[in-house]
């Protein structure tokens, strides 16, 4: 069994709610685009109003004084703008009046009875004057029960574009984390941002910390948590959080609470009212959402659900809806939120994991596909993972995550060397486990030059410095042709314990597009059900399993060894939304007779429906390989609190 680092964290966030009502929409937004074409941020949501008419005048008298105040530094920094007449000094000069008239005007129009009217309206259009059952002041209420409720605990993203570990939530799909102040861009190969419209939150709502949630990079998602509410049965509750989202995407969070009894019978259930675009008024931003009411008769638990749905469609459907501050509280101060744990981890130790890596196919491509006879066989007689997902587009980096941690705010494919941190690599190097990986039409062993279909970036280890700047002995001993894969198994002792295979571009699942032909067929695979490349990478499957499954590393009863197979990303690698299966991808797990006969592994056929993503793959192997307490200890808090792959081994071992 393996030892999951039974690390406990304090569930406390300093996002610790009371209850409350509040409006507020921040950061960068439509309005400010109109009015500064798009290339301005709207300042701070005003602190002294809390209705919908004060967050609009507001949010236009930012902008317009924002403008000045970025034309005045954009003087100071580019002296042509001195020609126009725009130097630093007019320009603060003049923003300085224009901003006072312009706040005076402000509260002028909010005081008069014309525009206490309008704010009238406004309130009625949002909702804002929608009667709720209110918690009696006198009622002592418990501490926010949700554990993890602000995000605090967790490794955003880095670019925004790709999932993440939600410690103490349960996942669907592909949720993120995103830290507020994230630039925008696009997984397209661009290494800049966008423009500020486009910007991920920029400021915390009231209560905020650094993080808040969001609906990941291409479709529905949502997070859960169940809580226990034993004894809190018949007294009040409020459940609240601020929800909202990105610009003019019309995706959109929503809440909703399950209580259950002791049988897990549902005995009733309540939802905050979603944040709209037109809530928001097609600004990036959070509103409060709160409902209180009283926890039915016979409630033993409850269960939090944030669904996060995907309406956008542009962008690959990139899913902007966001949430932060979710807070659950109850009439009984006795209950306190359950401790932050790891996930417990069923992962009996391996000899030899082998993990072959595909490209660009969902599950969608591949399961029942005609034109993959060989990988549909070993689906149906090993063990299958049909909730299995890859967690960003394009490529690169969901190879990146699963020996790294993390995405390292990657949204492109780089070119290597591109990261200095610390890696599965280097963590292996320490303990003393030996790895490798083997490329198709590699060269020769430890080539880091691409050339004809190889490409050096078919292996995600020279990415990183502390690969790639090695000694030639070292990067020769661990990077080799995909030839010497049917020597080098001939002794089980000598082999190494992790071993990552890759097919070439003309084999990989996605194809080469180095000719005027291969590019025809990567378009018409993206634009028709055209299954362009997945023969080839049915074959490639088809050679290297049964190369490893005739070797005598495979073969020796005292080996346990698996080996791990899947798919980087869904069709939908430009982004386009073509293709796009929210990234689910085949996973498909295979074990030899000593892993199941005395390792603990399941033997097939059998398909879970369990979620597991890239950094539960990552999770797995480092309990798999584990030399003993301390060693592959995780990187970041994506393998630490990812879930292992458990389903593919018995809970109890022999």
């Amino acid at each position: 069994m393996a030892d999951r680092r039974s690390t406990m964290h304090n569930p406390h966030s300093r996002k610790a709610m009371t209850h409350r009502r509040r409006r507020a929409i921040v950061v960068t937004g439509a309005v400010s685009a109109f009015l500064a074409l798009g290339l301005v941020p709207l300042a701070n949501a005003p602190k002294a109003s809390a209705d919908g008419l004060d967050v609009v005048v507001d949010q236009v008298v930012n902008a317009i004084t924002g403008s000045l105040g970025d034309a005045a530094a954009g003087a100071a920094a580019v002296p042509e703008l001195g020609s126009l007449g725009l130097g630093a000094a007019e320009s603060t000069a003049a923003a300085a009046p224009v901003d006072g008239w312009l706040h005076a005007l402000e509260q002028d129009w909010i005081t008069s009875s014309f525009g206490q009217q309008v704010d009238t309206l406004l309130n009625g259009w949002f909702n804002q004057g929608a009667a709720l059952a209110q918690v009696d002041s006198a009622q002592p209420m418990s501490e926010n029960l949700l554990v993890n409720p602000g995000f605090e605990t967790a490794d955003p993203s880095g670019s925004g574009f790709s999932g993440v570990t939600i410690p103490g939530w349960t996942e669907s799909g592909t949720p993120t984390v995103i830290a507020y102040g994230t630039h925008g861009g696009y997984p397209f190969g661009f290494t800049t941002p966008l423009p500020k419209f486009f910007d991920f939150p920029q400021t915390a709502p009231v209560g905020g910390g650094d993080n808040f949630a969001g609906g990941g990079p291409v479709a529905t998602s949502s997070i859960s948590q169940t809580v226990d509410l034993t004894g809190a049965a018949g007294t009040p509750f409020t459940l609240s959080a601020d929800l909202g989202g990105q610009g003019l995407d019309p995706s959109f969070a929503s809440e909703q609470i399950t209580f259950l009894d002791a049988q897990g019978h549902v005995l009733g259930t309540d939802s905050l009212s979603p944040v709209t675009v037109w809530d928001r008024l097609g600004m990036t931003g959070f509103e409060e959402r709160d409902i209180s009411g009283t926890v039915p008769e016979g409630t033993t638990s409850a269960t939090v659900t944030t669904t996060f749905t995907d309406k956008d469609w542009v962008l690959g459907n990139y899913n902007g809806a966001y949430a932060d501050n979710e807070s659950l509280i109850v009439g009984d101060p006795n209950l306190t939120a359950a401790p932050l744990a790891q996930p417990i981890s069923n992962v009996g130790q391996l000899d030899h994991v082998f993990l072959i890596y595909m490209e660009n196919k969902g599950v969608g491509d591949i399961v029942g596909s005609p034109n993959a006879p060989y990988i549909n066989n070993l689906i149906q007689h090993n063990g299958y993972d049909s909730n299995y997902f890859a967690l960003g587009h394009p490529s690169d980096p969901n190879y990146i995550r699963v020996v790294g941690g993390s995405d390292f705010g990657l949204d492109y494919n780089p070119a290597p060397p591109v990261i200095d941190a610390n890696s599965l690599m280097q963590e292996m190097d320490q303990a003393g486990i030996s790895w490798a990986g083997y490329a198709q039409s590699m060269p020769t062993p430890g080539d880091l030059v691409s050339s004809g279909n190889y490409s050096v970036d078919e292996l995600p280890f020279a990415q990183f410095h502390y690969v790639y700047d090695n000694t030639p002995a070292y990067l020769q001993e661990h990077l080799l042709p995909l030839t010497d894969l049917q020597n080098n198994l001939a002794d089980p002792s000598k082999f190494p314990e992790f071993t990552w295979i890759a097919a070439d571009e003309a084999n990989n699942g996605e194809g080469p597009i180095n000719s005027l032909s291969g590019i025809l067929h990567f378009i018409g695979g993206q634009l028709t059900n055209q299954q362009y490349n997945v023969p080839a990478a049915d074959q490639f499957v088809q050679q290297e399993v049964s190369t490893i499954e005739n070797s005598p590393t495979w073969t020796d009863p005292s080996q346990h060894d698996a080996i791990i197979i899947t798919f980087d990303e869904d069709n939908n690698n430009l982004s386009l939304g073509i293709g796009n299966e929210g990234n689910n991808v085949p996973m498909i797990v295979i074990p030899n007779t000593g892993a199941v006969t005395d390792g603990g592994m399941v033997s097939g056929p059998f398909t879970t429906d369990a979620y597991y993503n890239e950094y539960s793959l990552m999770a797995t192997i480092e309990d798999a390989l584990r030399a003993g307490p301390g060693t592959l200890a995780p990187l970041t808090a994506n393998d630490m609190y990812a879930t292992p792959m458990n389903a593919f081994w018995r809970l109890n071992l022999p």
